[in-house]
């Protein structure tokens, strides 16, 4: 095994082990969580820990892979992530199997912060670097005012 994982090329070798300690740790939190290990405030705090995995993700293809600098990911995130809530709290008497209304919800979120997207990024199609970071920035800013507003 060592000897195939020498001859791979650097990043295929990196990505091997990366996906390795991935589902290592997967298989280590799901058996913490079927053995009981985990407290309730532990099962808690794994729901905001994954959405903050999944941001650092998707900023880390934006940024790292892309080599745009986009401030508004928050504002992205919380429009689907909001979305999300409404739809399947819409849909709690429709769709009975949690896993379903799981799936339709995150379609819906998607979609929704797709189309918000959109509209941001009609106008500012070929702003680059600090522009595109500026006007991600404030639309971020625009939605925490408008959650601001809504629910306060």
């Amino acid at each position: 095994m060592t000897t195939k994982l020498k001859r791979m090329a650097p990043s295929t070798r990196s990505s091997f082990i990366t996906y390795a300690m991935v589902i290592l740790v997967y298989a280590l939190m799901q058996g913490m969580l079927s053995g009981g290990a985990l407290t309730s405030s532990m099962r808690g705090m794994l729901v905001p820990v994954c959405a903050y995995i999944v941001m650092a993700v998707s900023l880390n293809l934006t940024v790292g892979v892309m080599g745009e600098l986009s401030l508004g990911h928050a504002g992205f995130m919380s429009v689907g992530a909001f979305t999300a809530v409404i739809a399947a709290a819409a849909l709690e008497g429709t769709i009975t199997a949690g896993p379903v209304r799981l799936a339709v919800a995150m379609a819906v979120g998607g979609a929704a912060a797709g189309l918000v997207s959109l509209i941001v990024v009609v106008p500012v199609l070929r702003l680059r670097g600090d522009y595109l970071a500026i006007v991600t920035l404030a639309f971020g800013e625009i939605i925490k005012n408008i959650m601001n507003c809504v629910y306060v």
